[in-house]
Order: C-alpha cells, then structure tokens, then sequence
C-alpha cells in the first residue's frame, strides 16, 4: 500500500490553484492573465514550410507532450538529434494507421469455441457484454505501445469534438464504438469534410443521436423528423452557436450581442436532410430486422422513400426540392463546411485538446487560417491544421511569452497515459474464461473501470457534449476571463490517489482488478543507488516536465527523500519521486 504521508505530500504538490489549499511555496497565479500577448508584428504567421529547430531535450519533450500520449526518453532523445519538429511531423504522417477493431479481430481466438474473430464477426453481437473491455484494452495499448502517436492523440481529440459514448444506446455494441473510433484515426490526417461526412454515415453515430431510421415528417400521424443530429452536427461538430471572427471572437451586433449562427427553424430544416438513413440490416426503422456486425460497422445506407424531398433553406441557402438522400446531405455538410465559423471553431478546440486552454486569437487565426487554405488552395487539409497547432511560436514558446495563461491542465486518462509510456508499462497476457473454456486470451493493461480515471474513459462521456466543455472553468478562473476544461473531470483529489497507487503497486488496486502494468526503472533506479538523486531529478524533469519543475517543487521533493532515505529501498525511492514529480503542479498543468 501506498503510505499515507506519501499520499498527503503528494496531494499537498497537487493542490493546483484553489482546489485544496495547501501550499508549497510561491507558484504562479495562473488565474491572472499578467503581461499581454505578443503583438501580431512580433508574432509573424508561422509557414508549416519553415523549418523549426529543437532548441533543447526540454522543449523535445514539451511538444511531445502535446504531440502523443506522453514522451519517453528515446523519443525525446532522437528528437534532439533530428534537430527539427518538422521531420518528426512528416514522419508521423507516413505511419501506418493503429486500428483498434483490427486489433481485436486479429487478438481475440476461441470466441465460442471458434477461430479468430476476424473469420466469426457476428460473435460481436452474442458476447457482446464479455467483449465490452477489449474497447479499452485496444485503446490503451495502442496508445501506449502505437508507433503512430500523432495520429491517435489527434484521434482523441476528434473523438471529444465529435462524440458518441458507450453510455447508452451503444453500450452492447463494442464493434460498433472500435469501428467509429477507427473512422478518427483513419481521417485524422485527411481533409475535415471527408471526416465530417464518414462520422455522420457511421451507424454509430446514427444510433447515438437517433436519426438512424429518422423518418420524413407524417402530417396524419403528426410525426416530424429527428432533430438531434441536425442540432449537434451545428453546434458541435462544425460551425457553433454564435458567428465568429477569424480569431476566435465573437461577431457583435449592434446593441453588442452576440449574433446566432442558426435559428431553430434552421434546425428544423436542417433535420429534413437526415431523414431517410438507416443501417445495413435490410430494415428502415431502429430495431427492425437482425443487428449484424457489418450493420454496425459499415456506412448508412438511404431508403429514399422515407426522405423528405421537398425544398429545405438552411442560413438562407436553399436546397431545391425533388432531390435524394445523398445529395441533401452532401450539400448541407459542404454548406457546413465552408462556413466562415468553421475554421475558427475547430481550430480553437484542437489547440485547447493538444496545446493550451487559453490560445490568443492570433493563434487561432493563424491555425484556422491554415484551416482556410493550406498554401495551396486546399481547404480543410487536418494535416496543414496540425502543423500549424503545433509549430506555432505560442505553441513552442507560450510557457515563456505566455506564462501565466499559457498551458493546459492534464486530463486524467493522459497522467496514466504517459506514466505507462514514459516506463515501459508491461503487458501481460489477459485470459476470459466462460464454462470450461477460454473466451479470449490476448496481452493487456487489463486497465479498465471509468473509476479509474475519474470518469474518464475513452468513448465514454456521459453526454454529447463530452467530458468537458471548451469554454468551462473552475469559478476563480472564470472571473479572469480564463477556462479550464478538464477541471470538469477533476474530483478534489483529482487522479493523484490513484496515480500513486499505480506507481508504488499498490496492493489493493492491483490485486483486486488484475491490473497488469509493471514499470520498468532499471535507469532511474541506477540513479538512486548511487545516491545521484540530483540526476534522478534532472531526468523526471526532462522526461516527465519538460523541464518545467519549479523551484518549490524540487525543493519540496529533495525534502522528503532527506527525510525518507534511511527508510527506504532504491526503487521505493524511485517509485516516491516519479510519484511525487507527478503530482506536483509543474505536472499538473501541460507546458
């Protein structure tokens, strides 16, 4: 078990901001905005054909914090000696895709007392309720063990914009949730419309916002069509609630309001578009005909007797009457797409998902002017998106010129994330017996339980609108005109407790849930044997920081191993100091 005073300094490190009161020393008060940003002539529109140099194994390892699921010192290291962001991007992009459904078909063998998955898909639907884990298990090893980790932490971030949830409607369907998530990674790199129509075909996503099987309007019935989805693909997915500038503000009218972007007739309208889509099972209507794994899996398909075909005018374009399924749709995303809200919209989460809370809108023009054109004519290009997220002088610099706005806090599946990827977590295998027999055996984390992470899980918010909203904050923050969206996720403890559990084995967390994730500390621990505690503390700071450890923290850490040393073996001392490290503030908060 984790011993008690380690937990109280470590939760003591961890009291961010007003969460618990206690003090450490003077921090920054990253609730006052402090000095202005630069102004847009210090800050030139950055080219994503410049190349950006590595100016440090610190700076290697604070973009690649925002870069993938956490660093580890190799990558840190061969960052440095590439020299450039730039080359470490192009080789990300020309990774071959980790695709978490491929995963399970090629893992899982002995599903009712067949073969591989793969050769027996419909066994998705008949066990179900013992596959619903192997959702999380694929996500956590390919996260941790992917190579493509630019690809999967964009992934992650598309799949908090453009949600679907277990929690509900597809709790049962695990193939369903692996394929949608499937569908990010594949169009994380491609152009946002192509994205844009593949989630709103995905089964799942018709399911989950109930215009799978959305019938056109019944007057003798007094029916009309679904607007869920004719809603959120709005308000969430594309262009927001109010119209914006190129920077992110909001459009005034002139009493000083805000100015809608749709009106509920527009909804309304909008709702005729999806009308006529249903899923693969030879049925129109949601729970008709047999659920098959390819009706779960494969885009939805029009039954065009139940679109409505008459004249729809959607933000004052209209679509004329007479035309099918497709056609309505394709032109009503286009519309989407091409709104001058939807370069400004996307850009601001990404960058709030992958770099800070609180971007400057120079920063957000830049990015979603990339969005507009990537240099060539191209609109929508999520490659010309992500290097300009994350090659952008804030982006690089913002913990320097920005300091006390710049940065974001931690969302708790990514403390365990890198905790995981920075040592080596190993994976062992994972046996599911049903009877006398083995339903599926395949290497695992076997890290499962929202509990876990304070809610937290992939595909596994409670609402649409995800864990957390982009403009949420802690009620101090707000007042300065700041947010902070994790702190949604964050009880008052955050995930510290558990963290540390993790770290030092405990006990409990590890025997009850069969947690399989053994560090590997061979370096640090060489460290603490030779009494080098200085150079362990260096190198947590590179690898787990980014050089970011104040002062206070290391002081307060040095502290407690002077008072610990005769108490404790070398790994014991390794396990107190990441966990220590990782609870502290400097942590806390992504620089």
């Amino acid at each position: 078990m984790v011993s008690n005073k380690l937990v109280r300094w470590g939760l003591c490190l961890a009291a961010v901001w007003m969460l618990t009161g206690c003090k450490t020393g003077d921090v920054t008060d990253i609730a006052n905005p402090g000095e202005e940003s630069p102004s847009e002539e210090e800050v030139a529109d950055d080219s994503s054909a410049d190349i950006v140099k590595v100016a440090s194994a610190q700076s290697a390892s604070a973009f690649l914090s925002r870069a993938t699921f956490g660093p580890r010192m190799e990558e840190i290291d061969a960052l440095v000696k590439a020299g450039n962001y730039n080359q470490w991007l192009e080789s990300q992009f020309a990774k071959k895709p980790s695709y978490h459904l491929a995963w399970a078909k090629n893992r899982l063998k002995g599903v009712s007392r067949k073969g591989y998955l793969r050769d027996n898909p419909e066994d998705w639907r008949e066990y179900s309720s013992q596959m619903d884990d192997v959702q999380r298990d694929a996500w956590w090893d390919i996260v941790v063990n992917g190579q493509d980790q630019l690809r999967q932490r964009v992934a992650f971030a598309l799949s908090e914009i453009m949600v679907i949830s277990r929690i509900g409607v597809l709790e049962t369907s695990p193939d369903s949730r692996m394929s949608y998530y499937d569908l990010l990674v594949k169009n994380a790199f491609e152009n946002f419309e192509t994205l844009l129509q593949e989630v709103t075909y995905h089964p799942a996503m018709g399911r989950y916002l109930t215009y799978l099987g959305n019938a056109k309007a019944d007057p003798e019935e007094g029916n009309h069509p679904d607007e869920n989805f004719a809603r959120e693909v709005m308000q969430l997915f594309t262009i927001g609630l109010y119209e914006l500038n190129l920077d992110g503000s909001q459009k005034l009218d002139a009493q000083g309001k805000p100015i809608p972007t749709y009106s509920l007739q527009d909804v309304e309208q909008m709702a005729k578009v999806f009308t006529g889509l249903t899923d693969q099972n030879g049925a129109f209507f949601s729970g008709d005909g047999d659920s098959s794994h390819e009706s779960r899996t494969k885009p939805m398909i029009p039954h065009e007797e139940y679109h409505d075909t008459s004249e729809k005018i959607i933000m004052g374009h209209t679509l004329p009457a007479g035309r099918d399924t497709r056609t309505d749709i394709d032109d009503a995303l286009n519309l989407l797409f091409n709104h001058p809200n939807t370069g400004p919209f996307i850009s601001r989460q990404l960058i709030q998902r992958l770099v800070t809370s609180n971007p400057s809108p120079g920063y957000i023009r830049r990015v979603a002017s990339a969005f507009n054109d990537n240099g060539e004519g191209v609109r929508g290009d999520m490659k010309a998106v992500i290097q300009a997220i994350l090659l952008d002088r804030e982006a690089l610099e913002g913990a320097t010129t920005r300091p006390q706005v710049f940065g974001k806090a931690r969302e708790p599946l990514l403390f365990v994330s890198h905790l995981f990827r920075a040592f080596h977590a190993r994976n062992e295998e994972n046996i599911l017996t049903q009877g006398s027999y083995r339903l599926y055996r395949y290497n695992s984390y076997n890290f499962n339980g929202t509990g876990y992470t304070k809610q937290e899980g992939p595909l596994e918010s409670l609402t649409v609108f995800s864990h957390f909203t982009p403009d949420d904050a802690p009620y101090r923050l707000k007042k300065e005109g700041l947010v902070a969206p994790e702190f949604e996720v964050f009880g008052t403890h955050g995930v510290h407790q558990q963290l540390l559990g993790l770290i030092n084995k405990d006990g409990f967390i590890y025997r009850t849930f069969d947690i399989t994730a053994e560090l590997k500390l061979n370096a640090e621990i060489a460290l603490a044997r030779a009494g080098k505690h200085d150079e362990l503390l260096d190198r947590l700071d590179i690898l787990l920081v980014g050089g970011g450890m104040s002062q206070v923290t290391r002081n307060t850490i040095a502290d407690y191993i002077e008072q610990q040393q005769d108490l404790l073996s070398d790994e014991e001392r390794v396990r107190h100091v990441i966990s220590l490290v990782m609870a502290s503030p400097d942590y806390a908060i992504q620089r």
